[in-house]
This record gives C-alpha cells, sequence and structure tokens, in this order.
C-alpha cells in the first residue's frame, strides 16, 4: 500500500521540490501553502507522515504542531519538521562583526523557548527536524525511517 505525505510549507518551490522527490521515491503526496489549510486538510485525510515548514505565515510549523499533539485524533501522526533556520542562523552570524549586537539572537532564543514550552505542556516534540537546503537521499532516508517506504 502506497504511503501519503502530507506537505505543509508557504514556499511552492519547495512543495514542488519534495513532491518530485517523494513521489519520484514511490510516495502519494498532498499539500497546503499554510497551517490552518494544513489543519483542515488533516482533518479530511489523515496521511502517514506530515511533513511541517517551521516559518510560515497565518499559523506557524510550531502552533499546528501543538494542535496536533492535543487532538486525540492526530496526536500520534509522525511529524517532520523542515527549517532553514539553522543555514540562516549561521549565515547571519558570517555577516555579523559586532558580536554583542546580533539580532538573530533573539530568534535562536525564540526557538528555545518554544522547545520548552511544549515539552512544559507535555507535547512530544517532533519525530524529526531537517535543515534545508535538504538533500534529496538524505530527506527520503529520513522519511522512510519515520514510515518505511
Amino acid at each position: 500500500m502506497t504511503k501519503t505525505v502530507m506537505l505543509v510549507d508557504d514556499d511552492t518551490h519547495m512543495i514542488t521540490f519534495l513532491s518530485a522527490v517523494l513521489q519520484d521515491n514511490g510516495y502519494a503526496v498532498m499539500s497546503a501553502s499554510n497551517g490552518s489549510e494544513g489543519l483542515k486538510l488533516l482533518k479530511e485525510t489523515l496521511p502517514d507522515l506530515l511533513i511541517l515548514d517551521v516559518m510560515m505565515p497565518k499559523k506557524s510549523g510550531f502552533t499546528l504542531f501543538k494542535q496536533i499533539r492535543r487532538d486525540d485524533e492526530l496526536k500520534e501522526l509522525p511529524v517532520l519538521m523542515l527549517t532553514g533556520v539553522a543555514q540562516s542562523l549561521q549565515e547571519m552570524d558570517e555577516e555579523s562583526e559586532d558580536t554583542m549586537a546580533r539580532p538573530q539572537d533573539n530568534l535562536r532564543e525564540a526557538l528555545r523557548k518554544q522547545i520548552q514550552e511544549m515539552r512544559g505542556e507535555g507535547l512530544i516534540s517532533p519525530n524529526m527536524f531537517v535543515d534545508k537546503p535538504i538533500e534529496p537521499e538524505a530527506f527520503i532516508d529520513r522519511v522512510a525511517e519515520l514510515i518505511g517506504s
């Protein structure tokens, strides 16, 4: 039986790229362009795996993740979160000449706080995080690790 993966990302190019990679490896794909649309689609069709972008308009990946973990019908759904944060932070660090005034440190702290809040609320963290840019073979290995081929 074909496994179904739902992608939720506001970047249409990322949706196209990941859809192609997943379909080329035998997975069925459905997608949503924001967290609100993703939650609605999840209520209609339960996939085998949810892949969430961390930063999206309308409803962030973390916000949608929290809602899923609180929902009895969705709380066991495997979730892989995509983040471009690590690369963005590294680029900002490299560009920053003044290590005393780095606004990206606020972003790091906000992410730490989100994860601590989830743990404090008793929410299980996502099954995996994958950093952008995404290398197709490694990405498929992660998907297969979570739900099989």
